[in-house]
């Protein structure tokens, strides 16, 4: 296994643990909301609307990246499936993916602009809204790199002359 094989490897259980860890977070987010709901205490928890909004903001994020990792994304394989074991699947794959990469460098930039131009704080927590606003450019370029690797995968398949039987 390549040094870069074991870095993806790492770097992906990293992401599938922050997607974890952030999901644990908001669940005993909600439970102490609903737990000091129905007792006597009066507390006021309002500043856990934010936490539970960037927190999932950054595990919806995240876990997107997992999912590009995995090609476990949501797909419609029909042409992929007509097409199985030929030359033509692996041309279409690779339409495909600069159709992502397209799409993700659009949302990189755009979200870009939108971190740059956040000014505003959150109400309660006075934390800068760019800190929410951040998870969108991160995980952009992390599919990036994920779509790159397909892409360099499917050209090089295209050069070997292998055609995969199997969809995705």
């Amino acid at each position: 296994m390549s040094s870069l094989e074991k870095f993806d490897k790492s770097f992906t259980k990293l992401l599938k643990v922050i997607v974890t860890g952030l999901c644990i977070v908001i669940a005993l987010v909600l439970f102490l909301r609903v737990l000091i709901r129905f007792t006597p205490l009066h507390l006021s928890i309002s500043w856990t609307d934010e936490i539970v909004e960037w927190c999932m903001a950054w595990m919806i994020f995240t876990a997107s990246s997992v999912i590009f990792h995995d090609k476990a994304h949501f797909c419609v394989d029909l042409l992929q499936t007509k097409l199985k074991g030929t030359r033509s699947v692996v041309v279409l794959d690779i339409f495909i993916t600069l159709l992502g990469i397209v799409f993700f460098v659009a949302l990189l930039y755009y979200s870009i602009e939108l971190v740059i131009n956040a000014t505003q704080f959150s109400p309660i927590l006075k934390v800068s809204e760019r800190f929410p606003y951040a998870s969108i450019p991160v995980n952009c370029v992390i599919i990036l790199c994920y779509l790159v690797r397909d892409l360099v995968h499917d050209n090089r398949q295209l050069a070997k002359g292998i055609f995969p039987n199997n969809v995705i």
